[in-house]
């Protein structure tokens, strides 16, 4: 009785040795467990508190960088920035005004190319005998006539009579046309009163040439307004270009004026509008291009806002 006494307690002895060992290995790794989720918190706290205390420092620094900014912007320097601004705009106008004020007498100063004196005895002379001259204009660089004929080819002999005398400076340009004999009464009247039945051909010509070597392209750009208001670009640009030759002016869709970016609308010719198809060509081409015949005015209209393009 007393040895199975003994054994039992040698074995709870060991058990509770046993228990002790495995309670001490778990507390020490629980233990370790804890030192190691401290660690890992101490370490997050760490972080957070470095981003939160960078962020602090930065917004101090830009709150600092504002608050430098407006007492910049509140200096005298700057108080008067937006009037000056306003000012200086309206000093632009009125030099753009003025600048372009130069640039028409200029212009009206270019043009003036006195044609021959003895011009219109000059015409007298040749015209031939089977034509007549029913009107006549002279300007400061051109000639233009017209009349009648009986003889399709006369127009041409009187062009090569008139180029004896130096009278144009590039080829003219001719047109005939036969007309109806009977619709021209008043074609009988010009000859004393006396009727022609015996030739049934009339032919009216028209003659155009230059009386200048050189022709004065004025070339102006405009912002379009309200209504028929437009405000000009600028002054006013010359260019010279022999009589009958071509001539270009390019980068037309776009002109940048005070740094605003302006878009082509529209353009007119002595006044006259650029047609539909003439227009697209010009557009497509970016450029526009014409036969020097007489001094012209070239006007390019813009707007500051480009149109949607068509389709």
């Amino acid at each position: 009785m007393a040895k199975a006494n003994g054994i039992n307690k040698k074995v709870l002895a060991k058990k509770d040795m046993n228990f002790f060992a495995e309670f001490t290995a778990n507390a020490a790794k629980a233990a370790r467990m804890l030192g190691y989720g401290v660690a890992v918190g101490v370490l997050v706290v760490f972080v957070v508190l470095t981003v939160i205390i960078a962020f602090f420092i930065r917004n101090q620094i830009i709150k600092g960088q504002i608050n430098d900014l407006k007492a910049l912007l509140a200096s005298p320097d700057y108080a008067s920035l937006e009037q000056d601004a306003v000012l200086l705009t309206e000093k632009l106008n009125d030099m753009t005004n003025y600048y372009f004020a130069l640039t028409q007498m200029r212009k009206n100063v270019d043009r003036i190319d006195p044609a021959p004196t003895d011009l219109p005895d000059v015409i007298a002379k040749c015209i031939p005998s089977d034509s007549f001259v029913t009107d006549y204009t002279v300007t400061s660089s051109q000639l233009n006539m017209s009349g009648y004929t009986f003889t399709y080819y006369s127009p041409v002999d009187m062009v090569n009579m008139l180029n004896t005398y130096d009278v144009f400076t590039a080829r003219p340009e001719i047109k005939t046309d036969r007309v109806d004999a009977e619709s021209l009464a008043a074609l009988e009247d010009l000859i004393d009163g006396t009727t022609v039945e015996a030739i049934n051909n009339y032919y009216k010509f028209t003659i155009s040439g230059a009386l200048v070597s050189t022709f004065h392209i004025s070339v102006t750009r405009y912002a379009e307004g309200e209504g028929a208001n437009a405000t000009s670009l600028g002054g006013i640009e010359t260019i010279d270009v022999v009589a009958g030759n071509s001539y270009a002016i390019s980068g037309i869709n776009t002109y940048t004026y005070a740094g605003t970016t302006y878009y082509l609308t529209k353009i007119t010719v002595d006044g006259e509008l650029v047609e539909g198809g003439s227009f697209s060509v010009a557009q497509s081409n970016d450029e526009f291009t014409a036969v020097a015949r007489d001094n012209s005015d070239i006007k390019f209209y813009y707007s500051a806002t480009q149109a949607a393009p068509e389709g």
